[in-house]
């Protein structure tokens, strides 16, 4: 009997003992991390509005805060605490999806170690005066997406770029009656089916045509997965008549999984590829021979983009290299996108295009 309490003993002074180390040193760890200051924002699908229930991302609170997705998938909106804080460490979310009438929950840690090193490292960017004067600047947000199927992504979000920390997956879960009975009459409203219906009806937070659009058609789960594919590409440039690009400036890229880049464009004619997801907007500017500045921007049209690199890399994203061709035409009026490799050629549509005039 002695020599059992003895063992018990000596493995409870040891497991104390491990306690202590691992307190001591992520106390450590803590004291020599910088913080920065920082907001937290919600993003979600065009059509597929949320709504948190309760949660927070770290110690900073996403409770009873909406999101309509506006802006499209990845884009954070406006924070409500931009001050100094350490990383996060820890997502812990419950919330409701509009579209699905149902709850999910997510209890999980986050890359905290990658978060931390982006902040710390920061960016190169440029001026937006145009005078080509590079500055550093570091990131300045940190988004939480949720997307149907219980789909979460974290960014952290910067000026003119965005990248994705993870992807993360919750569960359905069912708020009991009695936690739902101890609500006041603010917080009962996610649980009340004409609130719901009316979100799903509002056209300030669905469109009209959006909301005609998903008409009748199921959601599309696993779509922001697909988002999240990578493919070896970069882009390349035929401009006319002498038009170069311009040098003190960059192609903007956004990205359909969310992620914001840019690219100076001295670095150009890229050697490189680049391992990226299909980009979704691109915004670019160049001047003529004769001096004049132009600048170019687009949407791509998401279908015909999953389209042409669905059918350019097939099943190989990871051994195939394509070049997205933009070229401008010899009045510098117009622009065509359209993705080459493997062997093939496709075009790929564009919305909302708009060529300009840049005046000094």
């Amino acid at each position: 009997m002695m020599k059992k309490i003895i063992t018990q003993l000596l493995a409870i002074l040891l497991f104390t003992q491990l306690v202590c180390c691992q307190e001591k040193q992520e106390k450590n760890t803590k004291m020599e991390e910088q913080q920065f200051s920082w907001s937290e924002g919600l993003s979600c699908p065009l059509g597929y509005p949320i709504q948190v229930y309760k949660g927070s991302i770290g110690f900073k609170s996403l409770s009873d805060r909406l999101s309509t997705g506006k802006y499209g998938w990845g884009h954070k909106g406006n924070g409500m605490n931009d001050r100094s804080d350490w990383m996060p460490r820890f997502l812990n979310v419950t919330w409701l999806s509009f579209a699905e009438d149902c709850m999910y929950t997510i209890e999980t840690p986050i890359d905290h170690q990658k978060l931390y090193e982006l902040f710390k490292k920061g960016f190169d960017t440029k001026e937006v005066s145009g005078s080509g004067k590079i500055r550093h600047e570091t990131y300045d947000g940190i988004c939480t997406g949720f997307a149907p199927g219980g789909v979460v992504v974290v960014w952290a979000v910067g000026t003119g770029r965005q990248t994705e920390i993870g992807r993360y997956q919750g569960k359905k879960i069912v708020i009991p009656p009695s936690e739902i009975a101890q609500l006041d009459s603010h917080e009962r409203l996610l649980f009340d089916a004409k609130y719901k219906k009316g979100i799903m009806a509002s056209e300030d937070v669905i469109p009209k045509e959006v909301q005609e659009a998903n008409k009748n058609k199921p959601i599309p789960f696993g779509l922001w997965d697909t988002y999240r594919i990578k493919y070896n590409w970069k882009p390349v440039f035929e401009l006319q008549n002498g038009s170069v690009l311009n040098l003190k400036s960059t192609l903007d890229i956004r990205y359909l999984n969310g992620e914001v880049g840019e690219i100076f464009n001295e670095k150009f004619p890229l050697q490189d590829y680049e391992n990226k997801a299909i980009p979704r907007r691109i915004i670019f500017d160049w001047i003529d021979e004769g001096g004049i500045g132009y600048g170019g921007n687009c949407n791509l049209n998401e279908e015909s983009a999953l389209a042409a690199f669905k059918e350019v890399y097939g099943e190989h994203p990871d051994s195939i290299t394509a070049d997205l061709d933009i070229r401008v035409n010899m009045a510098n009026t117009f622009f065509t996108v359209k993705l080459k490799g493997n062997g093939k050629d496709i075009f790929i549509e564009t919305e909302n295009l708009e060529v300009f005039e840049i005046r000094k």
